[in-house]
């Protein structure tokens, strides 16, 4: 489809839900009214959606979901172990064991062991999450929330290591366009006992900032560590810090020792402001 005269933006595809989603030619997102509208869609002002047709939640429900309770919603093909309570939730397909509360709320595709305590217009993007919506300024997805979310790994010398979400390779934390996002990270490095040092020796910091994400996800961090515990009593010297591990994907990078073998965990608090402006 070509470009409407005066829109730098068109659509890209339309998903089996009736959702379509836009283009400028290198990002994908949903649009808003007046773009939706412009090339003949409905935009659905409760969910802050464009639609090219009305979405059958029966129909869909018989194909590739098994062992769900969607009284609260609907859910997209591959979904399974998943319970939906409150109204107009959705999962984006091939998604499980996922618990949603509240209304409106959306669980990205392939998205896995999550959960949305409460509120309305939570957006969860990341494996094994945990979101409180903050309402969504009652228009769109994800711009009021706040998430829990689990990073570990293991290092053996001095060089940064990135950690992982949940433990998955190559998973990180997704970057949000035209955000703010605070962060708390308490960080945790033990020593496995293979290598230098006795196990049990430990390293224990927390992080705290704030990250800025542009339109084209460029980022500008501002952050601060504290040792909780100083190596003096715990055994370690370790650092860490908040940063970019890929162009759409952050995280906690730490670093440990020469010749030691450390086991990490971080347990991250992130505080969401989303704006639907862009800069």
């Amino acid at each position: 489809m070509d470009y409407l005269k005066n829109f730098n933006i068109k659509p890209k595809e339309v998903t089996s839900t009736g959702e379509v989603i836009f283009t400028d030619g290198t990002y994908e997102f949903p649009p808003n009214q007046l773009a939706c509208e412009s090339y003949g869609y409905t935009f659905n002002q409760a969910t802050g959606t464009c639609s090219a047709f009305n979405y059958n939640s029966k129909l869909q429900n018989n194909f590739s979901n098994i062992l769900n309770n969607t009284s609260g919603g609907v859910t997209d093909n591959g979904t399974k172990n998943t319970i939906l309570n409150g109204q107009e939730n959705i999962t984006k397909g091939n998604n499980f064991n996922n618990i949603m509360n509240g209304e409106k709320h959306q669980i990205d595709n392939g998205i896995n062991n999550t959960v949305v305590l409460n509120g309305i217009y939570g957006k969860v993007e990341n494996q094994g999450e945990v979101v409180i919506s903050g309402g969504g300024f009652n228009e769109a997805l994800g711009m009021a929330q706040t998430s829990f979310i689990q990073q570990s790994g293991n290092t053996t010398d001095a060089t940064e290591t990135a950690l992982l979400t949940q433990y998955l390779p190559l998973t990180y934390i997704q970057k949000v366009k035209n955000s703010v996002i605070g962060f708390e990270a308490n960080v945790i490095g033990v020593n496995t006992g293979i290598g230098e040092g006795s196990a049990g020796q430990y390293g224990y910091v927390q992080v705290t900032g704030a990250v800025v994400f542009t339109n084209g996800l460029a980022s500008t961090y501002h952050q601060t560590t504290t040792h909780i515990v100083t190596s003096g009593h715990s055994g370690m010297h370790i650092t860490a810090q908040m940063k970019d591990v890929t162009a759409t994907s952050f995280g906690v990078a730490v670093t440990g020792l020469e010749e030691t073998y450390i086991q990490w965990t971080a347990d991250i608090k992130l505080f969401r402001n989303n704006i639907q402006q862009t800069f």
